[in-house]
């Protein structure tokens, strides 16, 4: 919260300046000043636009988690259908890139067929889904490179024999 506090007075305190600048009788306003302030307001703009293609996808991945979190308590485990889910998913989330997910569990043994990973009826297991995210604004510079991260928790509703 404290960076849109940050930008709302860059803003400000820019808008201010051009207002002064631009209703000055003495004519200290020239052109290139104003050109000036009018570029650093529009990179601001592109800035906070671009923060909030960050936020959309940190929804993105939070939506994702908890689909595949439904998806391990329904099937008890990790299996193919789980991997194809999370591929969809990650197909559909336009703003992150190297997306992967990694689960906390205490995995049932001997693997029963068909799973990759057992997870017992009752057992408790935790995801995190971790994607790539770049901060840019106009042309897609690589300025800031942030890690995007979420997770979820669930029970496993499948009883293993």
């Amino acid at each position: 919260m404290g960076w849109f506090f940050v930008v709302k007075v860059v803003i400000i305190i820019f808008y201010k300046k051009i207002r002064k600048a631009l209703a000055n009788d003495r004519a200290e306003a020239n052109y290139f000043s104003t050109v000036f302030f009018i570029f650093i307001a529009v990179l601001l703009l592109a800035f906070i636009i671009d923060l909030f293609s960050i936020i959309s996808t940190k929804q993105e991945l939070d939506h994702a988690a908890d689909q595949m979190v439904k998806q391990i308590q329904l099937s008890g485990g990790i299996n193919r259908e789980t991997e194809e889910l999370f591929s969809f998913l990650c197909s559909q989330i336009e703003g992150a890139r190297d997306i992967s997910y990694s689960i906390d569990a205490t995995y049932k043994s001997p693997t029963p067929s068909g799973m990759t990973r057992a997870i017992q009826l009752g057992s408790p297991f935790y995801i995190t889904i971790e994607g790539n995210a770049k901060l840019g604004g106009f042309w897609n510079f690589d300025l800031v490179h942030i890690t995007v991260v979420s997770r979820g928790a669930g029970v496993s509703e499948h009883y293993w024999k």
